[in-house]
């Protein structure tokens, strides 16, 4: 059973190299795209699809388990679209999101398209067919939504249509609902746009009963009704900027009169509660924890609480569900200090495809079959990867200088003395978002050259409470720089870090502050390395007034004690005196490529020490290969030079 998974999935591979394969640490091996990654089984656990690697791009491929099909494998790959998402929409038939770059009036946007195919990729159907412009009809000019994937329901009692929120050109960003047939896109409207309502939910039975708007005021509300014959009403509006969110939706439950929504419980931490819509108060919390905000909710077809996710120190997933309390028990003992997750699940619950990951184990998959008793491994994400030379990750505290305790993340090279190491600082990306106890391939690919990694939640971060994320408002290029820099000098109080020889990493906001948190405080690094960084907060904001909710975002980053110069890598080059590495792909829709550019640009003409890649055609991500093991061996080489180092 195993070796049948597992040549079936790595369809690329001959079994004869798979069987040699030498293990390794190499950049091309941190570097490579995840082989298989997001596997998803067919309603009835007999088919499987999934993204696989293939000439270093992501590729959708399935296969069968059923008797007279299995060993035939279907890639399914595009040549100008990267794929974002895929689902069953039953046993035979497939739902799949592509993404690209484009450009509406002038304004460079990331848009989707949608389409259905068979499970063996034929038969493939756009399911969203352009329209006529409005106002512009005369002019035979069509309008396409920019996100044409947004699925309001997958409609479980009726196997042939879906229902799809798309906008028009009279309504941009206020979209309506539509009945898709899924084998020939036609269409028919279910709910007309209302005033400002951006995101429409439907409840198990596919009934659109909640919608969420959002208007140029900054002002947020919430409409609801109870059945599809039923007014909707407004239940909560509030100002985005000015007021304390009073509640979010989450999801329906089997009472109509009750929804699930997430909201700041007694001890500042996300929860998730009942919500009487009668009442209009809340009726009990359903989960929590003092560890972290809860993430997630998984919620059954009848709309039953069955698990809820949280990251503390390290993930936890609580299971409510007797069956899937006993499986879990089941995993505990098989997998000690290890994140088991089910990723997929037959419609009857005897299948499931599990994932047991750590740091130091990228991922590996199984298939549990509960009718058989059986489970079996059958395919890994990084193949060839030496996990034995893989650092442990150590959660830690430390205090920022105004006390705050900032969490954080430790990882030392195996097999070498903690002391005065050579060290990398890895703030994260966002910056509303986290590191978490996990594999990281940048983290990984250090420590097996001898570096010591410190990753931080700074003032800002999720998943500490609202209070914690509250105090990075206005602090993007104040007190989050703080944080990081106190985590630059713990290490040096601990005896970890080498205090000259100590190099600061990170990408998208990350990159920003490997490049500001140095000017903060020079001579603190010796280098620094920056994936996609804004660079000119003034051109960025600039940029940024273009989209839906800039307003939020200025107020976000606004600081009345500091100017987007005074800001900005880009307007303080001259304290900039380090070695600096830049990366930048020419397709990124989250932070303009011109950021890193026309920084090297000003860093050139001050005849300072930088080295720029340009990936072309490169998104804000890595999402190609080629760009992934180029990066890395320019980080290998760069820091090897300034901080010394190297594989072993």
């Amino acid at each position: 059973m195993r070796s049948l998974f597992f040549i079936c999935l790595f369809l690329f591979t001959s079994s004869a190299a798979l069987a040699e394969q030498k293990l390794s640490i190499s950049a091309e091996t941190f570097g490579q795209l995840p082989k298989v990654e997001g596997i998803q089984m067919s309603p009835d656990g007999t088919r499987l699809a999934m993204f696989q690697s293939y000439k270093g791009r992501k590729t959708l491929v399935t296969t069968s388990l059923r008797e007279g099909e299995i060993g035939p494998i279907y890639p399914i790959s595009f040549q100008e679209v990267e794929y974002s998402w895929f689902r069953w929409l039953n046993n035979d038939q497939l739902a799949v999101s592509v993404r690209f770059p484009g450009k509406r009036f002038g304004t460079e946007t990331m848009e989707t398209r949608f389409l259905s195919m068979n499970w063996n990729g034929s038969d493939a159907v756009n399911l969203v067919k352009t329209q006529r412009m409005g106002a512009w009809r005369s002019t035979g000019d069509k309008w396409a939504s920019q996100y044409q994937d947004d699925v309001v329901s997958f409609l479980p009692d009726d196997p042939d249509h879906i229902l799809l929120a798309l906008d028009s050109f009279e309504s941009m960003n206020e979209p309506d609902v539509y009945k898709v047939n899924i084998h020939d896109a036609d269409r028919s409207r279910v709910v007309r746009t209302r005033g400002s309502i951006n995101d429409w939910y439907a409840d198990q039975k596919g009934v659109v009963r909640l919608g969420i708007g959002y208007n140029r005021r900054n002002r947020e509300r919430i409409i609801y009704r109870k059945s599809e014959d039923d007014g909707w009403k407004t239940i909560a509006k509030y100002d985005l900027i000015e007021d304390d969110i009073p509640f979010v939706f989450e999801q329906f439950s089997s009472d109509p009169n009750i929804i699930f929504v997430s909201a700041v419980d007694e001890n500042g931490r996300k929860a998730y509660y009942k919500y009487d819509l009668d009442a209009g108060d809340f009726a009990g919390k359903i989960a929590g924890s003092d560890e972290g905000d809860v993430g997630s909710l998984d919620i059954d077809e009848e709309g039953n609480l069955q698990s809820y996710h949280y990251d503390g120190a390290k993930p936890v997933t609580v299971y409510t569900d007797k069956h899937r309390q006993a499986i879990d028990v089941f995993f505990a003992k098989k997998f000690p200090d290890e994140t088991v997750r089910i990723i997929s699940a037959s419609k009857d619950k005897r299948k499931y495809i599990v994932e047991v990951t750590s740091p130091q184990n990228p991922g590996d998959f199984y298939l549990l079959d509960l009718d058989k008793k059986t489970m079996n491994g059958f395919a890994e994400k990084y193949p060839g990867l030496d996990h034995g030379k893989l650092a442990p990750m150590k959660p830690v505290i430390y205090a920022a200088r105004d006390g705050l305790e900032i969490p954080g993340y430790l990882s030392l090279p195996v097999g070498k003395d903690p002391k005065k190491l050579p060290t990398v600082i890895m703030p994260h990306g966002g910056p509303n978002a986290r590191d978490n106890w996990e594999f990281d391939y940048w983290v990984q690919l250090l420590t097996t050259r001898g570096y010591a990694v410190l990753q931080m939640n700074y003032r800002g971060s999720t998943g500490f409470g609202v209070k914690f994320e509250n105090l990075g408002d206005q602090e993007w290029g104040g007190k989050m720089l703080d944080d990081i820099n106190d985590g630059t000098r713990w290490m040096i109080e601990q005896g970890y870090a080498d205090p000259d020889n100590i190099c600061i990493m990170g990408g998208s906001y990350g990159g920003y502050a490997a490049l500001q948190a140095p000017v903060k405080e020079q001579g603190l690094y010796k280098c620094a390395v920056a994936l996609a960084p804004v660079t000119d907060m003034s051109s960025f904001m600039f940029h940024e007034r273009k989209y839906v909710g800039f307003q939020i975002y200025r107020h976000y980053i606004r600081n009345d004690e500091l100017s987007y110069d005074d800001m900005s890598p880009h307007e303080n080059i001259d304290k900039i005196n380090f070695p600096v590495l830049v990366a930048h792909g020419t397709d990124d829709r989250r932070v303009p490529f011109d950021q890193g550019e026309d920084f090297a640009k000003k860093m050139k003409k001050e005849k300072k020490d930088i080295t720029f890649l340009k990936f072309e055609d490169g998104d804000h991500h890595l999402s190609r290969e080629e760009h992934r093991v180029k990066f890395l061996k320019a980080v290998e080489k760069f820091l090897g030079k300034h901080l010394g180092g190297g594989a072993d």
